[in-house]
């Protein structure tokens, strides 16, 4: 095993009330390479704590205590992206927003409602018609700039985590993201309106396969990924928040 170094989650960017955003936390590792990596999520991710990253053979490990908690191998994302949905049927899917996870009301950096203007990216999905797909119109706030115009790329991987959820079979189902690979087409500007469009693909048992994509207000895609979640089970739903 050889020592790469450290990252740390902070707490303002926790997904589930005391665990990391996973999203936010695999584009935190993503700075550590440069080739596609599908990152793994294996245990609750601690906040506030250096995690030891190590590179064993072609995979980057962050534990803490000894225990793997996020797990980079190569890969890339397979899904083609269907055409987006328009921003007025984005705006419109948004306005009955759906609930999954850690989301609803809670302090979920990405999906959360009780986070102040500016210390959460507010991105509340909502289903299109029938189809397990879901939607969104999302206007990047200036604290999440690159300092170029441009959202910081651990946010852009944020982002496209949470949505995925909203596209799942059944909403009232607790799900949480078990693997995540993104891919960055072009720079996401803050201050302009984004389409959030995900879809789910398939679903195995308590396995669930979405993807995500982020369209400029045109259709021009920006970025998207690849997002398997895992359903938990009552009990294991019941631990997350106790």
């Amino acid at each position: 095993m050889q020592p790469v170094g450290n990252i740390t989650i902070a707490s303002a960017f926790n997904g589930p009330p005391n665990s990391g955003n996973g999203g936010y936390a695999a584009g935190v590792l993503s700075r550590l390479f440069d080739a596609p990596h599908i990152i793994r999520i294996s245990a609750p991710i601690p906040l506030d704590t250096p995690l030891p990253v190590t590179r064993q053979d072609q995979t980057l490990v962050a534990e803490h205590e000894g225990l793997p908690i996020l797990a980079a191998r190569p890969g890339d994302v397979t899904l083609t992206p269907p055409a987006p949905p328009s921003i007025e049927a984005a705006h419109k899917a948004a306005e009955t927003p759906t609930y999954f996870g850690a989301g609803g009301v809670s302090t979920c950096f990405v999906c959360g409602r009780n986070r102040k203007e500016g210390e959460g990216l507010h991105i509340h999905c909502g289903r299109l018609g029938d189809n397990l797909e879901a939607a969104a119109v999302w206007t990047p706030h200036a604290n999440f700039d690159d300092g170029h115009g441009h959202v910081r790329p651990e946010y852009v991987w944020a982002a496209l985590d949470c949505p995925g959820g909203f596209a799942l079979p059944e909403i009232e189902t607790t799900y949480l993201l078990g693997e995540m690979v993104a891919a960055q087409h072009k720079p996401v500007p803050t201050g302009e309106p984004v389409i959030i469009h995900a879809w789910h693909e398939w679903t195995k048992g308590r396995k669930h396969f979405a993807g995500t994509a982020l369209h400029a207000a045109d259709g021009t895609l920006l970025a998207q990924a690849d997002t398997l979640w895992i359903e938990l089970t009552l009990e294991q739903a019941g631990k997350l928040v106790s």
